[in-house]
């Protein structure tokens, strides 16, 4: 999975604070911009692969074709949770990319997404969606430490209940599954902080 580049465009800036610093927190690269000005501004000088919006702030951008015309268009109509937010994040730019069906790829590991086989040499294994879900970020984000909370955030959907320590449980399978490929070295506990994927 891809470290996706957002552009947030929301005039209240507690309520687009927050989104940038959800997305930061679930591995994205996240951007604020106040208004369609300052979005023209920073799209001058960088580029983002989907722009969420303001409700406010979409009839404006509609009318801008410097703005939005390049990239995906995400428009927030009402207070949204996080997790959903990186699911329409990572729905458009899969479709933006072509890449519907990944195969992932770390070292002597390769993912298909869709089906949940782990190969390495003449070895497979097939994963479970958590499980795969997890492996998916992991490759897409390497050599980063993620905390319970953080993977919990990003791995299960807004609204479920789900102890930290239950990460731990999926952790544990998941490496019994790459153990069977000789590389669960790559995944890594760091204590105190989380866990993370390194060839490392």
């Amino acid at each position: 999975m891809q470290n996706s580049r957002v552009l947030v465009v929301d005039g209240d800036r507690a309520a687009r604070d927050a989104l940038v610093t959800g997305l930061r927190f679930v591995g994205m690269e996240a951007h604020g911009a106040e208004n369609v000005a300052a979005a023209q501004c920073w799209l001058r000088s960088a580029s983002a692969d989907v722009l969420v919006l303001a409700a406010a702030i979409a009839p404006d951008i509609a009318n801008d074709v410097s703005v939005g015309a390049r990239q995906p268009v995400i428009v927030l109509t009402r207070p949204t949770a996080v997790s959903r937010v990186v699911e329409h994040i990572e729905s458009l730019v899969e479709k933006r990319e072509g890449h519907e069906d990944p195969v992932l790829a770390f070292g002597a590991l390769t993912l298909d997404v869709k089906s949940g086989f782990a190969e390495a040499g003449p070895h497979r294994v097939v994963l479970g969606n958590i499980e795969t879900r997890l492996l998916a970020f992991f490759i897409g984000l390497p050599d980063r430490v993620f905390s319970r909370a953080q993977l919990l955030q990003r791995l299960w959907p807004a609204g479920t209940r789900v102890a930290e320590r239950t990460v731990d449980v999926y952790i544990g399978r998941l490496r019994v599954a790459l153990g069977r490929l000789d590389c669960a070295g790559y995944l890594q506990t760091v204590r105190c902080s989380g866990y993370r994927f390194s060839a490392f």
